[in-house]
């Protein structure tokens, strides 16, 4: 999510292995006039083959915050499928709950039941909670960016796990393996999960200020920006590729390598304009 910003007051080109320089990609656009409000992460549910949009206001406790859901086709099934939600920003899924970082808590939605059933209050009071991760060994990290921090589920709780000013600077974006953490803020950086030591993953040319961060399954990445917003992709030898700029602000992301598609939430808060952008990619 923006907090950097909160804080402060289609055409693609040049992706990866295999795919040919500034060559336009088909693109759409999914619920566009269906009632999104500042749209900011989207996760697909395999198991129910269908999408989740976090929407929501002010970055603040309340009650305007929703998550929408659409099926695998892009149609909308429910605006409000889960409501009474402060701001939820980043999601992910785990044995059949949707984790949803929400403003000062962590949140549990059971799948089925479409409900809150689990809550964990944060640590640190204003820490700023904002994007989540689970690794295949179920271990549950958010981010803080208010504190330049990552958080970690321990039993009923959540709690500090590592704080690093510097390489995590605006904590955002992040995603869980089962020996690291990577994790985008100011900077990309690796955190080790059995050392917790952590190293800066440099970029060429640099890409800062990130916010979604998700893999593309050859060892590189698609990151997207918070200022000067904007799509990237990191590929596995450090080489980055900026493949669009501008416009509608970009979100947390999803691809999908078995369809060579990538999945973001983008908006203009002047024009009131939001929507779900589909990128389908060549596969390499």
């Amino acid at each position: 999510m923006r907090l950097k910003q909160f804080l402060m007051v289609c055409s693609f080109c040049a992706v990866f292995g295999g795919f040919a320089q500034d060559e336009s990609y088909p693109t759409e656009k999914w619920g566009e006039d269906v009632g999104l409000i500042k749209p900011e992460s989207v996760v697909f549910d395999a198991g129910n083959e269908c999408w989740y949009v976090s929407n929501g206001q002010q970055f603040a406790p309340g009650t305007d915050g929703f998550i929408s859901k659409f099926n695998k086709d892009g149609q909308l099934e429910e605006l409000k499928w889960v409501s009474d939600l402060s701001r939820p920003t980043g999601m992910a899924i785990h044995n059949n709950q949707l984790w949803v970082a929400d403003v000062n808590q962590l949140k549990v939605i059971d799948i089925a039941a479409g409900k809150v059933v689990k809550s964990y209050s944060e640590p640190i009071k204003n820490s700023g909670l904002n994007d989540v991760a689970i690794n295949s060994r179920g271990e549950v990290y958010v981010t803080a960016s208010f504190i330049h921090s990552v958080f970690k589920v321990d039993g009923d709780s959540l709690k500090p796990w590592v704080q690093d000013e510097e390489q995590l600077q605006w904590a955002n974006g992040i995603y869980a393996l089962d020996q690291e953490v990577l994790v985008g803020g100011t900077h990309l950086a690796s955190i080790d999960i059995k050392t917790k030591a952590l190293r800066k993953i440099e970029t060429n040319p640099p890409i800062v200020d990130m916010d979604g961060l998700w893999p593309d399954g050859l060892g590189g990445y698609f990151l997207s920006t918070v200022e000067g917003t904007a799509l990237w992709h990191l590929d596995a030898q450090g080489k980055s590729t900026r493949l669009d700029q501008g416009g509608d602000y970009f979100g947390d992301l999803q691809y999908v390598k078995e369809t060579a598609t990538l999945y973001v939430p983008r908006g203009n808060h002047a024009a009131q304009r939001y929507y779900l952008e589909v990128v389908t990619l060549d596969n390499p």
